[in-house]
């Protein structure tokens, strides 16, 4: 069971997360060592892909946030449109993600690790869409934020200018 769930990571996942996180040990590996039944390795991967939920929702929350900040302070418009768009994406992820645990959990074939397959992978996929968060945060609205800040440097040079000007 553990091996085939260390096997499917291995050619369906990616190896590691760029926040730090080892997706390997995080949905697998220490749930493998640090359990002696196949009902702990159930609520122990049960509970890893719960971590990663939360830790998924706090991301998703934040990525929301910059975007709201990005917009409304930086680039004076409204968030709207990439917020609708952030939703319908996550939706449609959730959709995904769902429906991949689900083969993922198949390939017991009705065996010990059903139920173990699905929470690893919902461990597995939430901490690579977290990934996805962190660069869609780090690539897209920071480099926004940079122009929105030389845009005001620039304003706020133009008006000392002027002042200077009428003085």
């Amino acid at each position: 069971m553990r091996v085939l769930a260390f096997a499917l990571l291995t050619v369906l996942l990616p190896a590691a997360a760029s926040a730090g996180t080892d997706i390997a040990a995080t949905c697998y590996q220490t749930c493998a060592d640090s359990t002696h039944s196949t009902p702990e390795y159930k609520a122990c991967v049960a509970r890893a892909a719960d971590k990663a939920d939360q830790l998924l929702n706090e991301s998703y929350k934040k990525l929301q946030d910059a975007a709201v900040s990005a917009d409304a302070k930086d680039m004076r418009q409204s968030p709207g449109v990439q917020l609708g768009y952030l939703k319908d994406a996550q939706k449609q992820w959730i959709a995904y993600r769902d429906s991949a645990c689900t083969f993922e959990d198949s390939l017991a074939f009705g065996g010990t690790s059903i139920g173990s397959n699905y929470s690893s992978c919902l461990c597995a996929l939430s901490y690579e869409r977290i990934n996805d968060f962190e660069r869609m945060e780090s690539r897209s609205l920071a480099p926004r934020k940079l122009v929105a800040g030389a845009l005001r440097a620039l304003e706020t040079l133009e008006k000392a200018r002027i002042l200077s000007a009428n003085s």
